[in-house]
């Protein structure tokens, strides 16, 4: 007996094909995910609306108004949105956010020009609106709980020349330090250095006091443990010992090969100007659930704010 994927019950992941290529389609699902079955002015906050049809035709108009009977405005759905004063269709937003949302590594400007047959500008602009409609609040205001893993990477280009500059630790590529909590949210930050003094400043305000660290055998980390009720426990990845027990880092490592990937070939001066605010970006992936359907629900529900 076969079991259907999870995401063959949702319904907003059935329309996003047709959302993507009918404009009608991509109005009525931004409508549902940000109003539901109770639409309401963007101006009074009035339920007291209705929708603006044609009077020979019943269809709606082409701007796909609504009007409130309380405050007498017209709007859309677009007013308080990140697509506001924005020409662009709401069915190029549609597939960005899709996308966006879906892809671990990022998506660029560049494919969303090539898919939606629009300029590099319309997408670079609209590429960034996303990601700012993405971006937390505010990232620091809760700190990880629980089993926390975490670690650190460096990005950047490769040299020109083979031997340039010294490969890991001591490299002149930007560092980003990673912490995973696990099966749940993650923090990640550009650094100056990887010393213990920074590192340990980045775990305490990232992580709760009643969590548990773990972390490589890298002398950074040394002493940390005591600050923490759960204590500091480390794998010798230097004695290849990846998993012992419970303790291992294979999320923070894989955060950090996601973060590798994502910024491959930026150059190391242009890094903490790139992956700053990127690392407030694509939530989705970053802050918990791995289902696609939660994901782009949330992707588009969150889009306020421009």
């Amino acid at each position: 007996m076969s079991k259907a994927h999870h995401l063959s019950k949702s319904p907003t992941v059935a329309e996003i094909p047709l959302a993507c290529s009918d404009e009608s389609a991509a109005v009525e699902l931004l409508e549902q995910l940000r109003w539901g079955d109770n639409p309401g002015c963007v101006h009074c906050g009035s339920v007291d609306v209705y929708k603006m049809v044609d009077a020979k035709t019943g269809q709606r108009n082409k701007r796909f108004l609504w009007r409130c009977h309380d405050c007498h405005k017209q709007y859309t759905v677009r007013i308080g949105t990140v697509y506001e004063e924005s020409r662009i269709p709401l069915r190029h937003w549609c597939y960005a956010f899709w996308r966006a949302s879906t892809s671990k590594k990022g998506v660029a400007a560049l494919e969303i020009m090539r898919q939606c047959q629009i300029s590099y500008k319309s997408a670079l602009f609209l590429m960034n609106r996303i990601r700012f409609a993405m971006a937390p609040e505010n990232p620091s205001a809760e700190k990880l709980m629980g089993t926390v893993e975490v670690d650190e990477t460096y990005v950047g280009g490769k040299p020109r020349y083979r031997n340039q500059y010294p490969l890991g630790r001591g490299t002149r590529k930007t560092p980003v330090f990673a912490a995973v909590e696990r099966q749940g949210r993650i923090r990640r930050r550009v650094i100056a250095d990887v010393n213990g003094k920074t590192l340990k400043g980045a775990i305490r305000e990232m992580v709760d006091a009643q969590s548990r660290i773990i972390s490589d055998d890298f002398s950074s980390y040394m002493g940390i443990g005591k600050e923490f009720s759960g204590g500091h426990h480390t794998v010798a990845h230097g004695t290849r010992e990846y998993v012992r027990g419970d303790i291992h880092t294979n999320h923070g490592r894989k955060l950090v090969c996601d973060i590798e990937a994502r910024h491959y070939g930026h150059l190391p001066q242009c890094e903490q100007a790139v992956l700053a605010p990127l690392s407030l970006a694509i939530r989705f992936y970053v802050e918990s659930s791995p289902h696609e359907r939660w994901r782009t629900n949330r992707c588009g529900s969150s889009c306020g704010g421009r």
